[in-house]
């Protein structure tokens, strides 16, 4: 349970900060985790980003204040928008209308509750892992630069990976052709730590040299818990992120350790029903 109360907490401090400037990085130690992580896990828990979330909480409370007669100015210079011009498209973002309609009423306008998070006991579907201890690796492939803080990561990751296997790009048959027998013999998509390491690497394992358009990466030994998915990849690796999140690693005993996270893609058509990938999620004990 220490675990839904360390998030609990971290919805406390946004909810006491939103009309003040918000750290994510105390949001994070609120939360016992790191940003990184907190981010990363975030989407997976609640189906939106940590900023879309503080975003619609702030636009919330905003449009009870317009109807409550206050000025569009003084709403938003108190949630933290510089000028009404940004304030009305962050808005109408979340309302669909524009400020000064929400002052008069009669508008049907959104609310978002403060998210509480509760303990939700699940095991109507078992879910199979392993736990193994990997040497480092080096890693060459081809890169998309930026950290999961960004928004829409996952978007992002998901479009470069059709991008990357689209007819007539060679990128991916060029990565395939520098693996030179290291395990694991496939194609492998890597998630930086958020610190040495920042973006996502599609990449295999090898001692090749780098070509131009590529990058290397030394990926350090770790401890994995190993989970295998079935499906369409872009499907079965987001579900069983999901069950990762919300099923597995509240009550596994381990935490989610600050490492870079690895998918595992065997064989070339990564759309068939019965694709075979894997999560190599990095693990260390938990000291709760």
């Amino acid at each position: 349970m220490e675990w839904v109360n360390d998030l609990n907490r971290a919805m406390g401090y946004i909810e006491e900060n939103l009309t003040k400037q918000i750290d994510l990085a105390e949001v994070a130690r609120q939360a016992a985790c790191s940003q990184f992580h907190l981010q990363r896990m975030f989407p997976y828990l609640c189906g939106i980003t940590l900023s879309d979330y503080i975003r619609r909480r702030r636009m919330s409370l905003a449009a009870l204040d317009l109807a409550a007669g206050e000025k569009v100015i003084d709403v938003a210079l108190r949630y933290g928008y510089e000028s009404p011009t940004s304030f009305a498209r962050a808005f109408r973002d979340v309302h669909g209308v524009a400020p000064s309609k929400a002052q008069r009423g009669a508008v049907r306008l959104t609310q978002y509750p403060r998210l509480t998070f509760t303990m939700q006991v699940r095991g109507e579907e078992a879910m199979e892992y392993r736990i193994e201890e990997k040497p480092a690796m080096r890693v060459v492939g081809c890169l998309l630069e930026g950290s999961w803080e960004l928004e829409e990561t996952q978007k992002k990751v998901v479009a470069f990976w059709e991008e990357l296997t689209a007819e007539g790009d060679e990128r991916i048959h060029r990565v395939l052709s520098l693996m030179d027998g290291h395990e694991p013999q496939a194609l492998m998509g890597v998630c930086g730590d958020g610190d040495e390491l920042c973006g996502y690497l599609v990449c295999v394992v090898t001692d090749a040299p780098v070509p131009e358009d590529m990058v290397a990466w030394e990926v350090p030994a770790a401890t994995y818990a190993v989970f295998d998915c079935t499906g369409p990849a872009s499907k079965a690796i987001g579900n069983m992120t999901h069950r990762i999140m919300t099923e597995w690693l509240p009550g596994s005993g381990y935490e989610w350790a600050q490492r870079a996270d690895v998918e595992v893609y065997f064989g070339p058509c990564m759309t068939a029903d019965d694709y075979h990938s894997q999560i190599w999620l990095p693990i260390e004990r938990s000291q709760g």
